[in-house]
């Protein structure tokens, strides 16, 4: 009987010994289900904000933004993208868009090929296409520059009137300013002086006209390109021949470095025209010594062509796909700060405001350089001289 009741007594303790550690672990279990609880509220909480912050960002971002996976299917999109009418969540970005250009964009994107903004035309609109590459995709941002787009061809053919229209008063003005000067008998030297000085700013407006003319006609691809297999060396020859009686009044010596058997592909009268521009522009501002008009090795060349490519705004060229053509003087030099803007309309530096021209020749130079799918920029040293270069496609 006594045994009995021991084992009964051991399995009673047996059994409280189970219940305790059971309701441990429930209680254990309890605190890790209320741990668990709190982390899934804060969780939702935050994805709450999230979704309230992509909800405020679709709101606020005026420019459409369509986001796609690797397989190029959109995923995502703000209400611009919707309302444009390309939000299909699920679809290709092909079928989504009907644009064959966005869609390569993106895959470049996805690839890691870092690519240059796109101008692309998406329901009968312009946009300025960018893609950027993310873990699992793309996003794709389309800049609506139809306006700019109107605005700038306004602008050119406001420009391309006034310039039309003044052509025929300032001929009939140079005409009768020859007709006066022609009297010469009749005229006092005071007057014979103010009819020179007439006669000077009525060449600079007629230059300034053609100059304007000139270069929109290049701004709106209305002057063809002739791009011909063509020697470097006889271009920059040409247009030192023509600049030669200019620079040597100025007492400066022009050398062409050139090699004779150098050639490349592009329009010779344009590059002549880039190349008398600098040269000019290098007559002007070089009191003293010699203009040197070279072509760059490559290795030198390939060291300038890295520091386009670290340029945001850069082009991905290489010394197999341009030469690179160089203008150095021994002249004034150019500020620091004034390089960035010298290539803009009618901008001069402070220094050669008193040179005249019309600020327009170096943006007439950067134009052809840039139809010719290539890049202009100077570096220069106050005291000591400004090198220009500028690249053209190599002869294929």
């Amino acid at each position: 009987m006594i045994g009995v009741i021991a084992v009964s007594f051991l399995v009673v303790i047996i059994l409280l010994v189970r219940l305790s550690r059971t309701f441990d672990e429930m209680t254990r279990l309890s605190d890790a289900m209320r741990q668990l609880r709190r982390q899934l509220d804060t969780t939702s909480g935050e994805l709450e904000q999230c979704q309230s912050a992509k909800e405020a960002l679709g709101e606020t971002v005026f420019d459409p933004v369509v986001f796609v996976d690797d397989d190029r299917r959109v995923v995502a999109c703000n209400n611009a993208a919707d309302r444009l009418g390309i939000c299909k969540v699920g679809h290709s970005l092909i079928e989504a868009t009907r644009s064959y250009e966005l869609d390569s964009l993106a895959g470049d994107a996805i690839a890691g090929r870092a690519e240059l903004p796109r101008e692309l035309a998406l329901h009968n609109r312009l946009f300025r296409a960018q893609a950027t590459r993310f873990e699992g995709g793309a996003v794709l941002v389309l800049r609506d520059v139809s306006e700019l787009q109107r605005l700038g061809r306004a602008r050119r053919d406001f420009v391309a009137n006034i310039s039309h229209e003044l052509r025929t008063p300032l001929t009939a003005m140079s005409l009768l300013l020859d007709t006066f000067r022609a009297e010469s008998a009749n005229i006092t030297p005071a007057q014979q002086r103010l009819l020179g000085q007439m006669q000077d700013q009525t060449e600079s407006l007629t230059q300034l006209v053609q100059e304007l003319s000139e270069l929109t006609q290049i701004e709106s691809g209305q002057m063809p390109m002739r791009m011909l297999r063509a020697s470097l060396h006889e271009v920059v020859s040409t247009a030192i021949t023509r600049l030669l009686p200019q620079a040597e009044r100025a007492g400066l010596r022009m050398i062409n470095t050139v090699p004779e058997a150098q050639r490349g592909l592009f329009d010779p009268d344009q590059i002549r025209r880039v190349l008398s521009n600098l040269l000019h522009n290098a007559i002007k501002f070089t009191p003293q010594g010699q203009i040197t008009v070279f072509v760059l090795a490559d290795e030198e060349a390939d060291r300038q062509l890295q520091k386009l490519r670290a340029d945001p705004n850069g082009l991905d060229l290489t010394v197999e796909d341009v030469l690179i053509v160089g203008v150095r003087d021994t002249g004034v030099g150019i500020p620091r700060e004034e390089l960035p803007r010298i290539f803009e309309r009618f901008y001069k530096v402070d220094r050669a405001r008193g040179q005249g021209g019309t600020g327009l020749g170096l943006a007439i130079a950067k134009h052809i350089v840039e139809a010719h799918g290539g890049r202009i920029w100077a570096e220069s040293t106050l005291g000591k001289g400004t090198t220009f270069y500028f690249t053209v496609p190599r002869e294929e």
